[in-house]
């Protein structure tokens, strides 16, 4: 299973071979800004922690996943949609997104985002999304895809910024 196509976004799983895209991705600091302060990852940590804990995140039973996302008009990756079981709150889906900085601004996110939130929502199922606190855009975001703030809380982000994460909701 994948997700739903959009009317701009099309949606598959990542495979062993999507390194590259991932380096892509989080190589740029601007995009890592709020995901590890700024610092890139290396190839090596894509290749050997975070392509396989994606890879790992599929489950042939749901349409839990993280999921590589194109542009329809032309192929180009923009980077990926989060489509997952939360970790601490039970039978809540977490949903997220990262996007490539050159796509930032057109409304990709915010597409994804609600594509993610109707998907949730035909599960009937608690819907959450995370960011840091300074992460204005990703909240923004948030709330035009229907999710209400919910709370401040310590998030595992590592490096931390220092100062609370916000937690976003939509109810069933």
């Amino acid at each position: 299973m994948t997700l739903s196509d959009t009317k701009r976004l099309t949606f598959r799983r990542f495979d062993e071979k999507d390194a590259y895209l991932l380096f892509q991705l989080d190589s740029d600091p601007d995009v890592m800004k709020y995901i590890t302060l700024g610092k890139p990852r290396t190839k090596k940590d894509i290749r050997n922690n975070i392509l396989p804990k994606i890879i790992k995140s599929y489950d042939s039973t749901s349409h839990y996943g993280i999921f590589s996302a194109f542009l329809k008009l032309n192929g180009d990756f923009i980077g990926w949609f989060q489509f997952e079981a939360d970790k601490l709150i039970p039978g809540a889906i977490e949903i997220g997104w990262r996007l490539k900085k050159n796509y930032w601004g057109n409304g990709y996110a915010t597409e994804g985002a609600k594509m993610l939130v109707s998907t949730g929502r035909k599960l009937n199922r608690l819907i959450v999304a995370q960011a840091m606190i300074e992460n204005k855009a990703s909240i923004r975001v948030m709330e035009k895809a229907g999710l209400t703030f919910a709370e401040e809380f310590w998030g595992d982000y590592k490096p931390h910024s220092g100062k609370p994460d916000v937690r976003y909701e939509l109810k069933p």
